[in-house]
């Protein structure tokens, strides 16, 4: 029900991959009424559920070759391993598929060093310096460390900023992370920054659980996605460990055979969809602390002698790293593409008031509607099984509950509600179900709609700046009691006691 899943396709991912698909030109015919040649299939696996971060690429490739050359992402390469991404480097380079996106973290690890200055610690700690590097000259030579393994690399999509999350402590200065386990995705550069700040590193299996951990090192999108917020409490917002940035790469013997025209648009491509997954991965970060927040986050903030003491103590890092001439002249490169305005360009706060509860609107009561993923259209974010259906929502004094069932999901959700004129904004508290999609809502996230009512039908359109998710709004709503009651909601997975007031 909600529009984020586990490593699940952002609003904002999927509005750059409509933007990139309107600008192809039309298929069909050819001229002289020949008909179109089958295209040409290219394979590519990824650890993401979705491949939403990829989205842009695909429709690129598309756009570039005119439809003659189309992407099949593989999704979800070796689910549940923590060693997935390099697993999936390995069965790339073994030909089991043709492309292959693997984070630049995961290529040490492979025996490829010269990737390792785009995730050196607190080294690319901005999104527009990140810009930079990966559409400058230096991801070229570092993509030559590739061919070792008989891979090509094709270019780097900027990634999200990963972040300290504090399980039992707040994070701020290095003796905050003494004795902690810290849970990372394998790295070797994450290894050695927090064994230096003197934590101990425990790999883990992406959206994997981290009870078990002092703390973590993760992106804002996947602490809200994967609920992470229920167990780790302290955020520390003003502190970029390093991105995330995923490298894309092919097998040689695949890459070959491609004509020098198709080569170059795979290229072309990665370099065109760059600047869109920058600006999604802001957007993003904005629309998860916003909802982290209202959750409940603690947000820290390190402060100018906290960021000073952390750079020292991961120097031996660097020690490390600039011992080969190739990763010394990568980061010296990176610190020259540092701009004064880089600095406070991310910043995130958490300042939002509580939301205000209605007593009484005109809203109150049992509200019926039925949708289906062809209302959606193909490939749309909220078209999955957790997102169409039969729905029932109730209004009941400032507080909100609603289930959704179909024949492969049933879902609950609750919060609060504020009219305020023509406006309704929804702050959910929860959600859950079973949803094949995982599309629950999460603590935190906040929807505001335009609402007009006539004769017992609820319209909702969206309201421009606001996050005003499709499902809610595709069609309008039909009430069918004044009177609310928790008796009207799904008995087949009705929310917890308390959902909604006595």
């Amino acid at each position: 029900m909600a529009r984020i899943t586990r490593k699940g396709l952002s609003w904002p991912a999927v509005l750059a991959a409509v933007l990139f698909a309107g600008c192809g030109t039309a298929g069909g015919d050819r001229a002289g009424g020949a008909p179109a040649p089958e295209p040409r299939v290219l394979t590519l696996a990824n650890t993401f559920f979705d491949a939403g971060e990829l989205a842009g690429f695909i429709q690129e490739v598309d756009r570039l070759s005119d439809g003659t050359l189309r992407i099949e992402a593989q999704d979800g390469w070796r689910d549940g391993e923590a060693t997935a991404e390099q697993q999936l480097i390995a069965d790339v380079s073994a030909g089991a598929a043709d492309l292959g996106a693997a984070p630049s973290r995961a290529w040490d690890a492979a025996g490829v060093r010269s990737v390792r200055a785009l995730h050196a610690p607190l080294l690319i700690d901005s999104y527009a310096l990140q810009q930079r590097v990966v559409e400058g000259p230096l991801i070229a030579d570092m993509l030559e460390g590739l061919g070792s393994l008989g891979l090509v690399g094709l270019g780097v999509l900027p990634g999200p900023m990963r972040k300290p999350l504090g399980v039992t402590r707040p994070l701020a200065k290095p003796s905050d992370y003494k004795g902690l386990a810290v849970g990372i995705q394998r790295s070797g550069v994450a290894d050695a920054t927090f064994r230096a700040l003197g934590a101990r590193p425990v790999p883990f299996p992406s959206a994997g659980p981290i009870t078990s951990f002092g703390a973590v090192e993760q992106q804002l999108r996947s602490i809200e996605g994967n609920r992470y917020a229920d167990t780790a409490k302290y955020l520390t917002a003003n502190v970029n460990l390093w991105p995330r940035p995923v490298i894309l790469f092919a097998n040689q013997a695949a890459f070959d055979p491609l004509s020098k025209a198709q080569q170059d648009i795979l290229r072309r491509a990665v370099t065109a969809a760059a600047p869109a997954q920058t600006a999604t991965h802001r957007l993003d970060d904005l629309e998860s602390a916003g909802n982290l927040c209202r959750a409940g986050e603690q947000f820290v903030t390190s402060g100018p002698q906290d960021m000073a003491a952390l750079r020292r103590a991961v120097a031996p890092v660097y020690d490390e790293l600039r011992r080969d001439s190739g990763t010394r002249a990568m980061i010296a490169g990176i610190e020259a593409l540092r701009e004064p305005a880089d600095a406070g360009q991310d910043q995130l706060t958490c300042a939002t008031a509580p939301t205000t509860v209605t007593r009484q609107s005109p809203l109150e009561g049992v509200w019926r509607v039925t949708t289906t993923a062809r209302d959606h259209g193909p490939g749309q974010p909220d078209a999955g099984p957790g997102n169409y259906g039969r729905w029932i929502y109730v209004f009941d004094r400032g507080h909100f509950a609603l289930t959704l069932e179909n024949e492969l999901a049933c879902g609950w959700s609750y919060g609060t509600y504020e009219v305020t004129g023509n406006r309704v904004a929804l702050t959910f508290r929860d959600g859950g179900g079973h949803t094949p999609d995982k599309a629950y809502s999460k603590p935190g996230e906040y929807f505001v709609f335009e609402w007009s009512l006539y004769q017992d039908t609820l319209t909702l359109k969206p309201v421009k700046g606001e996050i005003s998710p499709e499902n809610f709004r595709i069609k309008p709503w039909r009430r069918t009691a004044t009177t609310p009651s928790r008796d009207a909601l799904s008995a087949r997975c009705p929310p917890p006691a308390g959902a909604l007031p006595e």
